[in-house]
């Protein structure tokens, strides 16, 4: 509408300046042929300029199509220098339209058809409601002024140009952020709708983003934490700024729960309800850390607990003994004819047998009771409170136990067990001495015979 009905309005509006002697005397046929070929003109230069934006002939094109159209009607008007302002018009619009890479295509042809309207004006071509003389000062004021004007605004446009493109940039490396991280990022509403996610969200949870977004962000937590879903979202909305994390368990698709951690903060006050969302998953962070810990306390080969974890756990149980009065037993195991199967089968087959005769003093186990690989083919069983004969009942369990066949061993490999027992129940029960009592208790076994045990002072009734 604007190519097209801009020529018929600006026919009429001269036709009644021409008619109110406000115009020069020019023949409305020949604004109407300059407005015909300035919009045919113009219209044809943007449409390459679109095409071909950074191209500087386009940009020439473009600029020459405004400023000798927009020229050849003012001084056709007689009006010529009097309306220096339209030039600056239409710099503007260009500037802003096309960008400043038309600020020196601008100033050229400008120039260009200033110069040639007062050419005509001089040599009488064209009309002008002023003298020539007068017509040539304003021109060449109106010239310096549109040159400064088109400077400011050029340098007004790089600028622009310039923190546009920084703020697409940074949009563009933000969206790769968001779209790669592993982290899950989204916005959820006050009330704990979910507003929109990361695609991080399908290989955290197993949903696509479009799958979550409009649904409530209790959906999708464990039941326990829901429930102060509400607590949690007001506080984020009342502390603007400030990042709150939770630990807690997300659902998975497949049913399963992954552990994250979840970060909500309200970033400005402007925000309203928003709240942004950041969802790390700690899963196996956490998992590792278990593993960690249960290494560090356990025997890599057969998952019983290690000597330095049993020490302890062996400390704080006489402690409890001596403050309770209770009576705090140890055995002490060590396997024959373990080394002889180690040099006869290889060390495969010595591994197997230390984790079966670890399986088999499990079974052996009750309630208070803690059994440790001491290292080699020593093991030792710690009896918290000892009742009755306990401790021997044990031994003998472990004897009859550990003596059966091993599966993938010949029938005649077979190991058995020198078992030391030793009992304390004084106020100053001390794991050193306990542990060594039953020490000497199972060399006492092994010297009188093997495959037996020993005790290291009589059976303490409780």
């Amino acid at each position: 509408m604007a190519i097209y009905g801009a020529p018929v309005a600006a026919i009429a509006a001269l036709w009644w300046l021409r008619s109110a002697e406000l115009i020069a005397d020019t023949s409305l046929w020949t604004h109407a042929i300059i407005l015909v070929v300035g919009a045919i003109a113009n219209y044809t230069s943007s449409l390459w300029t679109r095409a071909q934006p950074t191209n500087p002939v386009a940009i020439h094109a473009r600029v020459a199509a405004s400023v000798l159209a927009t020229g050849a009607l003012i001084y056709a008007t007689g009006w010529g220098s009097l309306l220096a302002v339209a030039f600056a018009i239409g710099s503007a619009e260009l500037l802003r339209t096309v960008g400043p890479a038309t600020m020196i295509p601008n100033l050229i042809w400008n120039f260009i058809a200033v110069a040639s309207g007062e050419l005509t004006i001089e040599l009488g071509w064209a009309p002008s409601v002023v003298s020539p003389a007068l017509s040539h000062a304003l021109a060449i004021t109106g010239l310096i002024l549109l040159a400064i004007v088109t400077r400011v605004l050029g340098d007004a446009a790089t600028a622009t140009e310039a923190a546009e493109d920084l703020v697409r940039e940074r949009a563009l490396h933000f969206e790769a952020l968001i779209e790669h991280a592993s982290d899950l990022i989204g916005v959820v509403c006050s009330d704990g709708t979910i507003v929109s996610v990361s695609p991080a969200v399908t290989h955290m949870l197993g949903y696509e983003p479009d799958e979550v977004a409009g649904r409530a962000i209790s959906d999708f937590v464990e039941e326990r934490f829901a429930q102060h879903v509400p607590e949690i979202l007001d506080l984020a909305v009342e502390r603007v700024g400030v990042p709150t994390s939770y630990e807690f368990r997300a659902r998975h698709a497949d049913g399963s729960e992954r552990l994250v951690v979840g970060t909500l903060t309200t970033p400005t006050a402007d925000w309203g309800d928003h709240i942004v969302l950041n969802l790390h998953d700690v899963t196996t962070q956490r998992d590792l850390e278990t593993q960690l810990r249960h290494d560090a306390s356990h025997d890599a080969l057969t998952g019983l607990m290690n000597r330095k974890a049993f020490g302890d756990a062996s400390e704080r149980a006489c402690a409890r003994a001596a403050r309770q009065g209770r009576t705090v037993g140890m055995l002490y195991i060590d396997l024959d004819g373990f080394k002889q199967i180690n040099d006869t089968f290889g060390h495969d087959a010595g591994d197997r047998v230390l984790i079966e005769a670890g399986r088999r003093l499990r079974t052996c186990l009750t309630d208070g009771e803690t059994l440790a690989r001491l290292g080699g083919d020593e093991f030792a069983v710690l009896v918290d409170a000892v009742s009755g004969n306990r401790a021997i009942e044990l031994a003998e369990c472990i004897l009859s136990t550990i003596g059966e066949p091993i599966e993938g061993l010949p029938n005649d490999a077979r190991v058995v067990a020198s078992i030391g027992i030793a009992l304390r129940s004084s106020d100053g029960i001390e794991i050193s001495t306990l542990m060594q009592d039953a020490d000497a208790a199972m060399y006492a076994a092994k010297r009188n015979g093997r495959a037996r045990w020993e005790l290291n002072e009589p059976i303490i009734e409780v």
